[in-house]
């Protein structure tokens, strides 16, 4: 369970006390996450979600509560930070920033289908244009820069074949972006994987954890979604039907540049290597604790996914 900040019962009560959510009545720990802790809340007013923030200090958190609460206000359904009685949305609990958000109905998809993905195809293409007008750019902490020092950093505790796909990507997409420099940014979320949406059957009810987002290029965002959504965990490989049905949707909503179709291929592959090399650092960072190391999720999946889409990226049609 990725409970990395423990609660007592005492401390969910202090929690509860200073927001207009009625009485404690229960509080459980969420799996599944691997960054932030996560709890349940019921209380005599409802369900609620409690997320304690690990990686970010307390000026950073603000970012993400803004991001949220513009595409709550464009309409989305998205989880924004709840006030408390002191007109706060941020607090400090155990020494973590930490927020209580409403818990949508709906639960994650146990896989995705042509339906689901032609849903997320179309709420990624309105969720791109409702971010155009957000006015704060704040660069990824996990972009460019990050994905040269990581791979630096851990470079040593790689096999060589997985040095040489790691480098030669990165050095692949650095020449080109630096001839590309242009091509078209928004808010985006930057983690929208499937198990990040809640779905009633097959209608998707929310999106979730923003806490990845920046601003940067669309189609960055829409490969993260693809590479997630439409492979085959096994192969890497894209499946087809679910690819053109995510795209198909996608492209209908909003228009796309030339610039950002020549782009796909490299935002492909590079959407592939982030995920990667977010969960070699994880998992090379946690190796020697156990407990932490049946938390994360394992690289080989993304190396996969990578592999594939260094031997072919179909085109943005």
């Amino acid at each position: 369970m990725a409970v990395y900040t423990s609660l007592s019962e005492s401390d969910m009560q202090a929690l509860v006390a200073d927001y207009y959510l009625g009485e404690l009545v229960s509080f459980q720990g969420i799996s599944g996450g691997v960054e932030n802790t996560n709890y349940f809340l019921v209380t005599t007013t409802g369900k609620y979600v409690v997320t304690l923030f690990e990686e970010f200090e307390f000026d950073e958190v603000p970012y993400f509560l803004d991001v949220v609460a513009h595409l709550k206000d464009k309409g989305f359904n998205v989880p924004a930070a709840l006030i408390d009685i002191h007109g706060e949305r941020l607090r400090v609990v155990n020494e973590r920033p930490t927020i209580i958000v409403d818990c949508f109905p709906g639960s994650e998809l146990p896989e995705t289908n042509k339906a689901t993905c032609h849903q997320m195809g179309e709420a990624l293409a309105k969720l791109h244009i409702a971010g155009e007008d957000f006015p704060t750019h704040r660069e990824s902490h996990r972009g460019m820069s990050w994905w040269h020092e990581t791979s630096e950093a851990i470079k040593d505790e790689l096999e060589p074949e997985q040095a040489g796909l790691l480098f030669s990507q990165i050095q692949s997409f650095d020449t080109f972006i630096e001839q590309n420099n242009d091509l078209p940014k928004t808010t985006i979320h930057g983690d929208l994987f499937y198990n990040n949406t809640l779905f009633n059957g097959d209608s998707l009810s929310a999106i979730i954890d923003f806490y990845n987002a920046c601003h940067s290029w669309a189609m960055y965002d829409l490969a993260i979604v693809v590479n997630d959504w439409c492979s085959d965990i096994t192969t890497g490989e894209l499946d087809m039907d679910k690819y053109q049905a995510l795209l198909k949707a996608y492209l209908y909503h909003r228009d796309v540049t030339e610039a950002e179709k020549q782009a796909w291929p490299f935002m492909l592959k590079i959407a592939a290597l982030r995920f990667w090399l977010s969960r070699l650092e994880a998992w090379h960072g946690a190796k020697h604790d156990p407990k932490r190391l049946a938390q994360q999720h394992d690289p080989v999946e993304f190396q996969r996914i990578l592999e594939a889409r260094v031997r072919y990226t179909p085109d943005l049609t």
